[in-house]
Order: structure tokens, then C-alpha cells, then sequence
């Protein structure tokens, strides 16, 4: 795990994971009804990208904070094990009756393999090589034709790789965590390197529909 990581999982472990679940709340309320037609949208792209599984399948996803797409996989028939490395997200989630455990892709194996994984907005606190360390680390817990959904940003909207940032109003932390952004480019060869084949990607996000790099992959 780079320094840069660790840093960041220590605010989430050190009071910021409680922070976040009360910033997440109030960020949405700012606005219910967009709120809910980004999570409708999430949902449905969640589904049609899972829809290679059949109900009953197992999805591990990594980083699930509220476990509030946690919840909603496992009511979509899938078996569900949730995971993070903050206690507060870890009973939060638990609290949701998903079965959820303490977990670093980083540092832990994956103790079975899976139909499916899910990582949405985590592996932007991740150096070039805590990604490639991931990314791995997935590969080797998936079973064969596994399907793989994750997220990263996009280069495009930054002009420096990396950075420690916080933020103002409602996802004010009180600390700065580590943001990376990657270009498609070197996604995509870690992709090939490690052996994954890419079944759907594209852009969401931002002013031109552009800050997140979003992929489907196959093992």
C-alpha cells in the first residue's frame, strides 16, 4: 500500500467514514430528486452489466461505505458480500442485514471466488500501482467469465496526476485524502497486461460528461 493510500484510509478510519455516511446524506437532500435518478441510473447500468449472472450468483464488492448499492444487489437475487476498512461502513452496512466484512484489496487475499465484483469511487485514492496491485488482486478472486464494474477519474480533467485534496461544504472532511487520475490510455494496458477483457466502457460525469472512466470487464 503506497503512503499515499494509507493516508487516506487512516482519515476513513480515524472519524472520517462517519463524516462521509453525514456528507452523503446532506449532499443528497440538496437536491432528493436528482439524487435519485443518479441512483436509478446506477442501478440499471449495475444490472445490465451483471446480467451475463444468474440470481443466486456471488458479488463481492470493495469499498461499500452505506451499502446502499450493497442492499440493492442482494434484493436483486444476487449473493451478496459487501466489504470495507472502516468500522463505521462496515456497521452501517451490516445494519442493511448484508453480510459485509473487514477488507484492504491491497493487503488481503480473497478467501473464495466470485461471479462478480463491484468497485464504484474507490480507486481514486489509489497510485498507479495500488491500482495495478488491485486490479490483480481481483483477477485472481474472480471465477472464469467473472465480470468485473469499477470506476476511476479521468486525467482529462486534471492537469497533475495526483493530488491531496479536501473539500468545501458538504463533503468537507476536515482532512485531505489522496485523489489520482488516470488516463484511458494506461488503463487499458493494465487491463491487457493482467489478462481482463474490456466488455463495455465509456465516460459519465462533470460539465462535458467526462470525470469518470467507467468499465465492464471479463476474466
Amino acid at each position: 500500500m503506497s503512503k499515499e493510500n494509507k493516508i487516506t484510509v487512516d482519515v476513513y478510519k480515524n472519524g472520517g467514514a462517519e463524516k462521509y455516511l453525514i456528507n452523503c446524506k446532506v449532499h443528497d437532500e440538496l437536491d432528493r430528486g436528482k439524487a435519485n435518478r443518479k441512483r436509478e441510473k446506477l442501478n440499471k447500468f449495475i444490472l445490465s452489466s451483471f446480467s451475463t449472472l444468474s440470481k443466486g450468483d456471488s458479488i463481492f464488492e470493495i469499498g461499500s461505505a452505506n451499502g446502499e448499492t450493497a442492499k440493492f444487489m442482494q434484493d436483486s437475487g444476487y449473493n451478496v458480500t459487501a466489504s470495507d476498512v472502516a468500522t463505521a461502513f462496515i456497521e452501517a452496512t451490516k445494519k442493511l442485514n448484508v453480510n459485509t466484512i473487514k477488507f484492504n484489496v491491497l493487503e488481503d487475499e480473497f478467501k473464495q471466488k466470485y461471479n462478480g465484483m463491484y468497485c464504484w469511487r474507490v480507486f481514486v485514492h489509489f497510485t498507479t500501482e495500488d491500482f495495478t496491485k488491485a486490479l490483480t488482486n481481483v483477477y485472481s478472486g474472480l471465477e472464469d467469465n467473472g465480470i468485473f464494474i469499477f470506476n476511476v477519474m479521468n486525467r482529462d480533467i486534471k492537469d497533475v496526476d495526483g493530488e491531496m485534496v479536501d473539500f468545501a461544504g458538504e463533503y468537507y472532511m476536515g482532512a485531505e485524502r489522496y485523489y489520482h487520475y488516470f488516463s484511458k490510455n494506461l488503463v487499458d494496458d493494465i487491463i491487457k497486461n493482467i489478462g481482463f477483457n474490456i466488455v463495455s466502457f465509456h465516460t459519465e460525469g462533470g460539465d462535458s460528461n467526462n470525470k469518470w472512466l467507467v468499465y465492464v470487464l471479463k476474466k
